[in-house]
């Protein structure tokens, strides 16, 4: 029985890893963030896609259905991305690359991130009965508060 370390070099050795700037140049490829939303929230990269690594599978078809796309996946590190790459690749999706390094050497090398509006956990708690609504939910809350603010 492999160790996890083990494992994730035998994924990797199956895959294709590229770095931040070889997967810029990937052209028309569908940016995956597969964090999980406290890792989100903290900032991702413009144009990315959440779908947390536990739902991957089940929700990448109605996000990306041409399985011929270029997907460009990440995570923190690129250990849970390595993974993510192998299991699209097991279900057909051809062209799925693992950023190497993660968000993590994105960020260290300067690379633009974009940071998601968001409420803070003060307002969060204080507007939690809007939020339940699917009408107004965080993005509508949002709004709501910045025409009032300024």
């Amino acid at each position: 029985m492999p160790s996890y370390r083990e494992l994730l070099q035998q994924v990797k050795a199956e895959i294709v890893e590229v770095d931040a700037r070889d997967a810029q140049a990937i052209d028309g490829a569908a940016w995956i963030d597969v964090r999980e939303q406290d890792e989100w929230d903290e900032g991702h990269i413009p144009g990315a896609v959440h779908i947390p690594r536990g739902n991957l599978e089940s929700r990448i078809e109605g996000v990306v259905g041409d399985r011929s796309k270029p997907l460009v996946i990440y995570c923190a590190s690129g250990a849970r991305s390595a993974f993510a790459a192998k299991s699209l690749g097991d279900l057909g999706y051809e062209g799925a690359t693992s950023l190497e390094g993660g968000f993590t050497d994105w960020k260290r090398n300067g690379y633009e991130i974009e940071l998601p509006k968001t409420l803070s956990p003060e307002r969060r708690a204080r507007y939690s009965r809007h939020l339940l609504i699917p009408e107004i939910g965080e993005a509508g809350q949002l709004k709501l508060l910045e025409s009032r603010c300024c």
